[in-house]
């Protein structure tokens, strides 16, 4: 049965119907007008706070894969990059469409979880963890890649304990800053600014070595483990993965939303395209006109610091390293903060383990996330030994596995919710072209490198079955339920050769040792409540909300919400339906409250506070209006059209 309503509920009336509980509740209009104010107390990130953020981890990316795309496409690297600034152009829409459609922190994973099921969602959240270890881990590398240019150390142990100071850090409370991230950003498109107009310079000097290497061949290449001669198509195609890295963390932006401002997001975007294809490009070119294409490949992981010794000195040389070591050492602590949010909202959303979000008592950080990932992105530097190829591989899997996520998100998007209000929307050609380049990428990417592909179908297997058996748990749990009561008959009965009545088995079933734990486990699981918000007593809807309950959550409470205005009758059919299904569906408890008020985004809160559920476990169907859409932008997913 419902519990009974807080202090803060004015209780009209109570009936119970055939199995569920009929509500009609008042709505406390001070704490209404709380929660509307405390709902308005957000931080609004500018246009270029944001910019930083996200500008980071997209402008680290060239540091280390200006050389892996040129020992992959030779002196064909500036198509390629020229390829990815229109894929990243395009993909600008995408983006826009589906944020502005779901603007929640999440990304993908939130845009896919409000327009297809839960465990599609999960493929989708998946991909997003192993983006953010494998930003900590090629950036950690490639950071002290830079600094063993200049000094001989250790990569593979450095890395590591760069990993645990980070972890040391967030486990006391240490997070990004706006303020910082944006010294960060300017300080580094300074260097990298500096470095440009120094190449150049030199370009001017001594034309030759550009020349030089345009009368050099293309590069063999080595597809699915065997070397093959290396063509045009083989450099552009092969370069176009590596050229893909360069603009990691252009999806970033996406997973602080609901932090920036209004009418920010697009122009984060516009501003990350237009810095990370400037500079991608620029380097691209300048890296043939400074250094012979045999040194880019022979210093393909430190190659900025290497132009700038050519170029202008130690001195430059030395700028560029002290930037990059700075600058990823950022986006390191940005995978841990990224990761951080994402494993809270998937273990709130139940697709990963509730003890994750346990917090210790000294700072109140969630100890077994952090560390978690520490150990995995210090397992993944070890395994490969520090090896920035191998690890730029998993890097682009996981991070093509996010882009391909959203442009499936933007057309499932387009199929399922198409009234959802949306700023801007994109079309369905640039929706296509959009996924069948990420998916050419991801192609391109298993051909050139079979082991990156192993270690990340490793690593997402890993993930995937924990994710399973989440999201399994309660039939894992009744299938060893229905052994262990098997077992016991067996013991019990089957060695006398008697067989016991149906009704005996099954009650002395629970005697055996750990089915009491079992079952208890089990109504833990799926006495959960979730809420469906029903504007009317609409039958289908109600029928599909139920449906898309019992298919994606672990639960047998189901509360259906009416909210409705002052001197407003609450239509009889509504108990009359709840009758009805909890006949139809047994497996579930179907409950019906209805509350007097208004339905905005204070009323959500108020609601997610009396009852004590989060609003990720609050369901409606597809909003029509701008007015509904912030109720669905607070976190109340979409789940019928």
């Amino acid at each position: 049965m419902l519990s009974s309503p807080s202090v803060s509920e004015s209780v009209r009336g109570r009936q119970l119907t055939a199995d569920g509980l009929s509500l009609d509740l008042l709505l406390n209009e001070e704490s209404t007008a709380a929660k509307l104010e405390e709902s308005h107390q957000q931080t609004n990130l500018g246009e270029w706070p944001s910019t930083a953020i996200s500008g980071n981890d997209i402008l680290s990316s060239v540091l280390f894969t200006a050389g892996l795309t040129a020992s992959k496409a030779g002196k064909l690297a500036p198509i390629a990059q020229c390829i990815v600034v229109v894929v990243v152009y395009c993909f600008r829409w995408v983006f826009e469409e589906v944020v502005s459609a779901v603007p929640l922190n999440g990304g993908c994973y939130n845009a896919i979880l409000n327009s297809s099921t839960k465990k599609v969602a999960a493929v989708a959240a998946t991909f997003s963890i192993l983006s953010y270890l494998a930003t900590g881990v090629v950036c950690g590398v490639s950071a002290f890649n830079y600094v063993n240019y200049l000094m001989e150390l250790p990569v593979v142990v450095c890395t590591v304990a760069m990993l645990f100071v980070f972890a040391m850090l967030c486990l006391i409370g240490i997070a990004e800053s706006a303020i910082v991230a944006l010294v960060f950003f300017v300080f580094h498109a300074l260097t990298l600014t500096v470095l440009c107009v120094c190449c150049i310079v030199y370009a001017v000097q001594h034309p030759s070595t550009f020349t030089d290497n345009m009368h050099t061949s293309i590069p063999d290449v080595t597809i699915f483990g065997s070397l093959v001669n290396g063509n045009v198509l083989t450099a552009v195609f092969l370069g176009y993965a590596p050229a893909l890295l360069s603009v990691t963390g252009f999806e970033s932006s996406a997973q602080f939303v609901e932090e920036q401002a209004t009418g920010v997001f697009p122009k984060t975007l516009r501003n990350m395209w237009a810095l990370s294809s400037v500079f991608n490009v620029a380097f691209s070119i300048l890296s043939l006109a400074v250094v012979p294409l045999n040194d880019i490949v022979a210093n393909k992981e430190v190659l900025l610091a290497y132009m700038g010794k050519v170029s202008s000195g130690h001195w430059l040389e030395l700028l560029v390293t002290i930037d990059a070591f700075v600058v990823l050492s950022g986006a390191v602590l940005t995978s841990y903060v990224g990761i951080n949010g994402l494993v809270q909202r998937l273990a709130i959303d139940r697709i990963l383990p509730k003890l994750l979000l346990a917090k210790n008592s000294c700072r109140s950080t969630n100890h077994f996330i952090i560390m978690s990932y520490f150990l995995i992105a210090s397992s993944l530097v070890v395994i490969l030994n520090g090896q920035i190829d191998a690890l730029s591989g998993v890097f682009a899997f996981a991070f093509l596995g996010v882009m391909t996520s959203f442009a499936f998100a933007c057309i499932s998007l387009k199929v399922h919710r198409e009234d959802i209000p949306r700023e801007s929307t994109t079309s369905w050609l640039n929706a296509v072209f959009c996924f069948v380049m990420i998916t050419l990428g991801l192609l391109s990417n298993a051909m050139g490198d079979a082991t990156a592909l192993k270690y990340f179908a490793i690593y997402f297997v890993a993930f995937g079955v924990v994710i399973l058996v989440m999201l399994e748990r309660v039939r894992i749990l009744q299938a060893l339920l229905y052994i262990s009561r098997k077992m016991l008959i067996h013991y019990r009965y089957g060695r006398h050769g008697q067989a016991p009545a149906a009704s005996a088995a099954a009650t002395r079933g629970h005697g055996f040792i750990g089915s009491v734990m079992i079952a208890k486990t089990i109504e833990k699981i799926k006495k959960t409540p979730v809420i469906f918000f029903c504007k009317a007593a609409n039958l289908p809807k109600i029928n599909e909300a139920i449906s898309y309950v019992i298919q994606n959550e672990q639960t047998y409470c189901l509360r259906l919400v009416h909210i409705c205005t002052k001197n407003n009758f609450i239509p009889q059919e509504f108990e009359d339906i709840v009758c009805l299904f909890d006949h139809i569906y047994p497996s579930i408890k179907i409950d019906f409250v209805s509350i007097t008020g208004t339905f905005d985004p204070a009323m959500v809160e108020w609601i997610s506070t009396s009852m004590d559920i989060p609003t990720n476990m609050m369901f409606m169907r597809q909003p029509a209006n701008k007015t509904i859409h912030k109720v669905s932008a607070l976190g109340v997913r979409v789940i019928t059209n």
